[in-house]
């Protein structure tokens, strides 16, 4: 009996599965919105089933008017209930940066392609509450849920199920729907407790000095053969000697994030830690490199250097189809 049951729950959802459309932007049509009466409606309905009963026993010409009028109310219902809900494009407008643990804000954008306003729509996850929103005539609607993260890698967002009861609350209207685009989950930052970083040259505040012209580093003694240009001719106006202006330019310090620095640590450990390190180091403006089992990253800065490094980090080990390295462009 129960591997009958799950046989049926299979079919019913390979049923629903395949009338489901999924797209980064998808519009409902007459496939993929459902409709059933609610409990209210399934009241009014047994009511008016007792006054028909009771108007075909007494022949009573009022009791006839009255229930074809509820009859012919609660068919109207159907049909603007239905409407409703059709014609409402949801477009999913890109994710922001995630890390492992966080939520991801999912903001979807809802238009009307029928160039009319719909009401008391219904928009989230199926194991979640509904957020309810009105979608204009002219313009579109946003809502935002949020899905929970649990691990690094390709976040494939769960089905999304939009439903209205507008007008009477009589008739339920549901449809289901799924954003093909995947979100990139990076590890979870965790500091680790001994940060070894590997600098080259002479360190200061502002990273490794060396000879140049660009900043003022100080004043020396003059000696014979250098250029005019660099005397402080004000400090000898001021009878206190003759000095030069030492000039230099500071050079940011190169650090090397290895896989190897953390010995005996767990893989996913190793990973937050890296992570940690390579987004201090970004918000640093700091000059690093990373170094993964088969894969090194060479030196560089900057945000696209800092998204690099991130997607190697969350994307190590995971072996997915080429044609998924790169999300479809979203709705900004």
């Amino acid at each position: 009996m129960k591997q009958l049951i799950e046989a049926i729950k299979s079919k019913v959802g390979q049923f629903f599965g395949s009338r489901m459309p999924i797209g980064d932007s998808v519009t409902l049509n007459q496939k993929s919105i459902y409709i059933l009466p609610t409990k209210a409606g399934f009241f009014l309905l047994g009511i008016v089933l007792l006054m028909m009963i009771g108007a075909t026993n007494y022949q009573n010409n009022l009791a006839f008017v009255l229930t074809f009028l509820l009859i012919g109310l609660g068919l109207v219902t159907i049909v603007f209930t239905y409407k409703n809900l059709q014609g409402i494009q949801f477009s999913l407008n890109k994710p922001g940066e995630v890390f492992a643990g966080q939520s991801v804000p999912v903001a979807i954008s809802l238009t009307s392609k029928a160039n009319k306003k719909h009401f008391s729509i219904g928009v989230g996850f199926t194991n979640q509450e509904y957020v309810l929103t009105d979608v204009p005539e002219s313009h579109f609607s946003k809502v935002l849920i949020k899905v929970q993260t649990a691990q690094r890698g390709w976040l494939k967002l769960p089905r999304i199920i939009v439903t209205s009861q507008f007008p009477f609350g009589w008739l339920r209207t549901w449809g289901y729907f799924g954003f093909a685009h995947k979100v990139l989950v990076y590890p979870k930052p965790i500091e680790p407790v001994i940060l070894d970083r590997q600098d080259h040259g002479q360190e200061t505040d502002e990273g490794q000095k060396v000879d140049g012209s660009e900043d003022l580093y100080g004043l020396r003694s003059y000696q014979q053969g250098e250029p005019l240009t660099r005397v402080d001719w004000k400090a000898y106006a001021r009878e206190r000697g003759l000095f030069v202006r030492e000039m230099v330019n500071y050079q940011t310090s190169q650090l090397c994030f290895s896989w190897h620095d953390f010995p005996g640590v767990a893989d996913e450990t190793r990973l937050s830690y890296l992570t940690y390190m390579v987004l201090d180091a970004a918000s640093q403006n700091l000059n690093y490199s990373l170094e993964l089992p088969g894969t090194i990253i060479p030196y560089g800065d900057g945000e696209l250097h800092r998204n690099q490094c991130l997607n190697a980090l969350a994307l190590y080990g995971i072996k997915i189809p080429e044609s998924d390295l790169q999300p479809k462009g979203l709705a900004a």
